[in-house]
């Protein structure tokens, strides 16, 4: 690529191009602009990438906005709180588990009998297992109706 006095060199076309798509908008800075239009000047693909783009964005802006059937909601707050709220309890509980599977482990290991009848009294089948976990998506989807509301 060769440069001339006075102008920006900018041989990376996939930055280059990030500029065309923020020039349509009117959002470069003026060394930005000075770096885009350099580059134009010297390499056609671009030169092609940065025309389409503002024939795109011309017939978007000249086409009518759509009208929804449906209202677009974002999560509240609130929400957004209950959710890692949600998360912090279930990483405290996978803690406590791996926790509790360690200390049981360990007793298993020195051949205690009382430590192994409890654990296996204490084990869950697979399904008993699916059965708790869909209760609590069921109580997870209440409350989000309830926070929702």
């Amino acid at each position: 690529m060769r440069v001339q006095m006075g102008q920006l060199p900018s041989n990376n076309c996939e930055q280059v191009r990030g500029y065309a798509a923020a020039s349509v908008d009117g959002e470069l800075s003026e060394v930005e602009a000075a770096r885009l239009e350099s580059h134009l000047s010297t390499c056609a693909a671009c030169r092609r990438f940065a025309a389409n783009l503002g024939e795109i964005a011309f017939l978007i802006r000249l086409t009518p906005p759509e009208s929804l059937d449906y209202p677009i909601v974002l999560p509240s707050r609130r929400l957004r709180l209950a959710r890692a709220l949600q998360v912090s309890a279930a990483a405290a509980a996978v803690a406590a588990v791996v926790g509790v599977s360690a200390t049981v482990g360990i007793g298993q290991r020195a051949g205690s009998t009382t430590v192994r009848s409890a654990r296996s009294a204490a084990s869950l089948r697979p399904e008993d297992e699916l059965r708790m976990l869909r209760q609590a998506s069921l109580r997870d989807r209440n409350e989000h109706a309830r926070l929702v509301r």
